[in-house]
């Protein structure tokens, strides 16, 4: 099943391509032609788009003249991908619907909240079958699913507010499904953070869209496709829910029955991270669509209160949210990360990552602090992931910073009649300063001030009590080294 969406978009840059869902309504009459109006909202922009779609009715269809098979236009056989499977759809009377699911975890899958729930309520469907990943999928609304795997789906969440209500994508279309038994291995690490959502959608990162959606208009296959799609906006509290979105074109996107499927993307580490389910689209495998294309989904990190149901559910670690109150202090050329352990499942977790704005660990910790060392001047910032025994965690964008610098080189100090007075390093570096010195022309120690007041801006010393002619320099030293004496005073003459 999918549906066709028009929803509110960010910005639409690139069009490398993507895959939508389009949903298959209930049977209509053989060749009639449905016309939706669907308004979304993503952050604060909206868009309306009249779509025609063409539903094809299935119910009494026989087994040798007609299959249901859903499928992605303009992609790539995603063929024994471990990543997706299909989801069979019996609404009561007949398997005339099908989706697409994340192979998430071996026992957890996820899905849209309209494959799993009768249109017009929020009432479970009566019967889910699950095919092998990456396999056929052929489906007769008669006879059913052909080849479908022995798992059973034992649970389903969908968020409490979500209702199938109409063709559009309604508000929190996000499901989780437990199973009985391994359906088969993943190919995912982990789920994308907040964090990597954000900073993907600020660069238009690359990310990958798999599903057994239609291959074009009325075009129908049996295996899943995948198709290279820039990632276009993240956004976790939408008028919607949570949502991303992707870029997609007239070549390239999502078709009916690539709901549920994954949008993933791969790190530089080479792991692949889930970003969320497919929902629906605006353009995608509609002909004749004239319009901005977009493929909207809802991001899974961000419903870790029903993820995390299944995950138990099926003996793995609940996903610890992200930590809070996270806080920076530069020290010398190094920053001290301090936070909160996460307000969900803070039990579970077993270390934490400080991760750098290109998404590079800078430190690791088992306590509630770590230090980033050998930073160079200027402003940095992190954020913390908290991570469980399977590594996954939540991050929230980074909203702090602190700044590193050097100590320079000091100005020269003044004289009054009795005292050698200087301008301290405080507030121009994050050098930890130890003390100050004063010296003569020949560098012959003056003074040393040390267990000053930290905050002060001027300290001084007394003047030699040897009579001469004098003029005076200033140094500090730090725990990143000393400064360079500062240039010379005016000459001063003592009596």
């Amino acid at each position: 099943m999918n549906r066709e969406l028009g929803f509110d978009h960010k910005r639409h840059r690139k069009e490398n391509g993507g895959r939508d869902r389009e949903r298959l309504l209930s049977p209509p009459a053989p060749g009639s032609t449905y016309t939706l109006q669907v308004r979304l909202r993503i952050a604060s922009l909206s868009a309306l788009l009249i779509t025609s779609v063409i539903l094809v009715p299935l119910n009494g269809v026989s087994a040798s003249s007609d299959l249901i098979m859903p499928r992605i236009y303009g992609g790539t056989s995603a063929a024994g991908s471990p990543g997706v499977a299909a989801i069979a759809i019996f609404d009561g009377s007949a398997w005339s619907k099908s989706c697409s699911a994340v192979v998430w975890k071996p026992r957890v899958l996820l899905t849209s909240g309209h494959c799993v729930t009768l249109e017009g309520s929020a009432t479970r469907v009566p019967g889910l079958a699950i095919f092998p990943p990456g396999g056929a999928a052929v489906q007769y609304s008669n006879t059913g699913p052909q080849g479908a795997s022995p798992v059973n789906v034992i649970g389903i969440w969908t968020p409490p507010d979500y209702v199938n209500a109409s063709s559009r994508v309604e508000p929190n279309d996000f499901a989780v499904l437990l199973l009985d038994q391994d359906l088969g291995p993943s190919m995912y690490s982990r789920l994308a953070t907040s964090a990597e959502m954000t900073r993907w959608a600020k660069t238009l990162y690359p990310g990958t869209i798999m599903g057994y959606g239609l291959k074009g208009p009325n075009q129908r296959d049996v295996l899943p496709l995948q198709a290279s799609v820039p990632i276009d906006t993240y956004s976790s509290n939408s008028a919607i829910g949570p949502v991303f979105s992707v870029s997609q074109n007239a070549t390239v996107g999502v078709c009916s029955g690539d709901s549920g499927g994954p949008t993933y993307a791969s790190n530089a580490a080479g792991e692949n991270l889930v970003l969320g389910v497919n929902s629906g689209s605006a353009g995608g495998c509609v002909a004749g669509f004239a319009g901005a294309y977009l493929m909207v989904g809802f991001s899974a990190i961000d419903y870790l209160d029903l993820v995390n149901q299944a995950l138990v559910g099926a003996g793995y670690p609940s996903i610890p949210s992200a930590p809070t109150q996270i806080a920076l202090q530069p020290v010398n050329n190094s920053v001290v990360v301090t936070w909160l352990a996460p307000a969900i499942s803070p039990e579970t977790v077993v270390g934490y990552d400080v991760v750098d704005p290109n998404g590079l660990v800078a430190c690791t910790a088992v306590t509630l602090s770590c230090t980033v060392p050998n930073l160079p001047d200027g402003e940095h910032s992190f954020t913390v992931r908290a991570r469980n025994a399977q590594g996954e965690g939540n991050a929230i964008p980074a909203s702090v910073s602190a700044v590193t610098a050097t100590p320079s080189q000091m100005a020269p100090p003044t004289l009054t009649k009795k005292l050698i007075k200087f301008t301290t390093l405080r507030g121009t570096t994050t050098a930890v300063v130890s003390q100050y010195r004063i010296v003569d022309v020949k560098g012959k120690r003056i003074c040393t001030i040390k267990n000053f007041n930290p905050n002060a801006k001027t300290l001084s010393c007394p003047l030699p009590s040897k009579a001469g002619i004098y003029r005076f320099r200033v140094l500090a030293v730090t725990q990143m080294g000393q400064t360079p004496p500062s240039g010379l005073s005016v000459k001063v003459r003592v009596s």
